[in-house]
């Protein structure tokens, strides 16, 4: 049985504030993870509502460099409302199949960037692990697959009560 974990193959680079445009007009902000070698990668999206750069608790720029020297693009953006991105942040209102389906157009704005092959999936616990369980009844075409490392079974029974 091999435990073996794939090696860093590229250096990176980080782009941070990348704009990213929503259905209404409003801009999230988000900090993208990338191979130098420019080309095409699969990519990972994680949608939170922390600080995406925090000296007290920085999950987000490990994992971002791990995936992207592994050959994937990581995208880290802010939920509407929260630090650089734009608009009122309603916890989990906008995320989903409402008027404004955020995670849907995120995921779509991730698979036609010139750095996509077009196959975005989507990555992270807590926030945004609900924000996974929130857009896939919305189906986006691009969406592959997610990877809920942590998250609420029901918000119901779980969270709000």
């Amino acid at each position: 049985m091999s435990t073996a974990v794939s090696e860093p193959t590229y250096d990176i680079q980080v782009e941070q504030g990348v704009p990213v445009p929503m259905r209404d007009g409003t801009v999230l902000r988000a900090d993208v993870y990338r191979p130098q070698v420019e080309g095409q990668y699969p990519v990972l999206v994680g949608r939170v509502g922390y600080k995406l750069r925090d000296w007290v608790m920085d999950f987000y720029t490990p994992t971002g460099e791990y995936y992207a020297r592994r050959g994937y693009v990581v995208v880290w953006q802010n939920v509407r409302g929260t630090f650089a991105s734009e608009g009122r942040f309603h916890p989990y209102w906008d995320d989903a199949w409402g008027a404004n389906r955020d995670g849907y157009d995120t995921v779509e704005w991730a698979a036609t960037q010139p750095w996509s092959i077009g196959k975005v999936g989507m990555l992270g616990a807590s926030y945004s692990g609900l924000t996974q369980y929130l857009v896939a009844p919305t189906r986006p075409p691009h969406l592959e697959a997610l990877f809920v490392q942590m998250g609420w079974g029901s918000a119901y029974a779980d969270m709000f009560r």
